[in-house]
């Protein structure tokens, strides 16, 4: 894809995450609770749970699938799962936690650390992460942050780096988010189909790969 169509679909997300209303978590494509592949701040409660099914139609050819499930084991901090299938090879499970040290308030942002494939099955990662809202005045409705958000990490292993996120929900219900992974841009948009159910669509690797996925998503 051209630069020029990639800049304008970044400019478009973007104008539209600055204008948009709430944000509402879900699982990414990685299986913690993030965008598409960044993490953010934002924990599962305890007692609340997900899992999700996910397919990546990547450019080369060799197609994925993602088998995911995550538990607030306590306050704020959250464990789970993430079973990478792809068409050919071998498929690899990673044990991810994500821990929350605080949340957001008026005067500072949610600030989390976290690990991913704690087991090195591949390549463990740490990271540190924070979430702020964007709009004023700072509002909270049954504990989520009502505004747009950004979201801003540092890592090493999979994510070698900085890595960035912005999300909002358009319409009260269809949650957009544009990131960069470290490496790539990824543009995304998961959709409530009910009070359980969400649906993932994802634009991954530069334009070059596409996600699909569902979650599930509940309170013990």
């Amino acid at each position: 894809m051209s630069n020029r169509p990639c800049r304008l679909c970044f400019l478009a997300f973007a104008a539209i995450l600055l204008f948009a209303g709430p944000l509402m978590a879900a699982p990414s494509f990685r299986g913690y609770t993030g965008l598409v592949a960044v993490p953010t701040a934002d924990t599962l409660d305890e007692g609340d749970y997900n899992a999700a099914i996910f397919t990546l139609d990547l450019e080369e050819g060799v197609d994925s699938n993602v088998f995911a499930a995550n538990l607030g084991l306590a306050e704020a901090l959250e464990i789970g799962f993430a079973h990478f299938d792809p068409e050919r090879g071998s498929g690899e499970t990673f044990i991810n936690a994500k821990y929350r040290f605080a949340p957001e308030t008026a005067e500072r942002p949610a600030f989390a650390a976290g690990v991913v494939d704690f087991t090195d099955e591949v390549d463990t990662t740490v990271y540190i992460v924070i979430t702020r809202s964007l709009a004023e005045p700072y509002q909270m409705d049954l504990d989520q942050i009502v505004a747009p958000q950004l979201h801003l990490g540092i890592g090493g292993g999979q994510f070698d780096g900085l890595f960035a996120g912005l999300s909002a929900v358009v319409g009260e219900r269809l949650t957009i988010m544009i990131e960069y992974d470290s490496d790539d841009i990824n543009l995304g948009a998961n959709l409530p189909l009910n009070d359980e159910f969400i649906a993932h669509f994802a634009i991954l690797d530069a334009f070059d790969d596409i996600g699909l996925g569902i979650s599930y998503n509940k309170s013990l």
